[in-house]
């Protein structure tokens, strides 16, 4: 930051106030209107500061929002080359304060577990207070159903939007099996040598499990929000916060459907949690203008034909017969293709492989 606002290319910024969207702003802005005194190499090196500075504001971020494993994860994917970032990998290899932190964090969760009893990092206050809601729920519905004597059985969604999250979430709560029986969900695309996405298979593999009863928790990145029938929900944990309304109006939506359900949402003081009340009021000015602005939405009435002037299709009613499918002769036809994909990488359905 120091070198952007010494070269007038950012204005002289508190790092506390400072926001990501300022960066890229200011990044924009130097692209678009270069100052005169800034020419050739020294403007691709004011380049590659901004794009050190955003990279470094996201790491904050995760440290923030996440916790600090979820910052090691990072980091080590910029030291390990795999996220291609050379010249953040060199800058912060010259920072002898960053890289004692780095290996610090390093000692913390690079070392092999001594045994099953080992006691559990807690790398952000969050992940406590999740565990305790989710210890709490299961063992007033264990309470509740021996009482009424019903034996219907409560499952929990948890969201997070990070990878990362998601497998120290499904690890610190695999702990508690078989009272909390854990599984994990995500998105099918991979990044560097991170945490790998699901194939297909596997996504439909975890909500028919989840569906099924054989694992009561689904820890879930932002994938798991629309689109997956996975029966009533009767916990929904937000790990953090979504600037966008709606995507937390389709993470409630989960819950509540056939009996009472509950939403808790885990914020981290200052800026998270400033974040989740814009969204709160963005959504509630939303609403007002829906029910009380009648006369205030105009539909407009010009919308022309999807189908040229001339054709009018007609309703045609036909029976159609459908052959059985063999899905034995789709997955010869893939699995050469999948082979050199898939070889060599651990599933990730359940947790007890996230840790190795």
């Amino acid at each position: 930051m120091s070198r952007l606002v010494q070269n007038r290319v950012m204005a002289h910024k508190d790092l506390r106030t400072l926001s990501k969207y300022q960066l890229i702003l200011a990044r924009d802005q130097f692209r678009k209107n270069p100052p005169p005194h800034i020419k050739g190499s020294h403007q691709g090196m004011l380049e590659g500061d901004f794009a050190l500075c955003i990279s470094l504001y996201h790491g904050y971020e995760l440290l923030m929002q996440m916790g600090l494993r979820s910052l090691f994860f990072y980091i080590q994917g910029i030291m390990d080359g795999s996220r291609e970032m050379s010249r953040a990998k060199n800058e912060l290899q010259r920072t002898p304060t960053f890289m004692e932190l780095y290996h610090e964090m390093e000692t913390m969760f690079l070392k092999p577990p001594e045994g099953p009893d080992e006691p559990f990092i807690y790398s952000h206050p969050k992940l406590e207070r999740l565990e305790e809601v989710v210890l709490q729920h299961f063992n007033m519905w264990a309470q509740s159903s021996a009482d009424k004597n019903d034996g219907v059985s409560t499952r929990v969604m948890i969201f997070s939007s990070f990878r990362e999250s998601v497998q120290e979430i499904a690890t610190m709560l695999n702990r508690h099996a078989p009272l909390i029986r854990v599984m994990t969900f995500m998105g099918q695309a991979s990044a560097g040598k991170g945490v790998k996405g699901f194939t297909q298979k596997e996504q439909l593999e975890v909500v028919h499990r989840f569906r099924q009863g054989g694992f009561n928790t689904l820890v879930s990145t932002c994938v798991g929000e629309e689109g997956l029938d996975i029966g009533e929900v009767d916990l929904i944990v937000c790990f953090d916060a979504q600037k966008n309304p709606i995507r937390l109006v389709q993470r409630m939506g989960r819950t509540g459907r056939k009996r009472r359900g509950r939403i808790v949402v885990i914020l981290t003081e200052g800026r998270e949690e400033r974040t989740y009340n814009q969204s709160q009021s963005n959504k509630r000015s939303v609403y007002k203008s829906i029910t009380s602005n009648k006369n205030g939405f105009r539909m407009y009435p010009n919308s022309p034909r999807m189908l040229p002037e001339g054709l009018n299709p007609q309703l045609h009613k036909m029976h159609i017969t459908c052959g059985q499918f063999d899905h034995r002769e789709g997955s010869r036809r893939s699995v050469r293709g999948r082979r050199s994909h898939s070889e060599g990488r651990a599933s990730l359905i359940h947790p007890q492989n996230l840790s190795e």
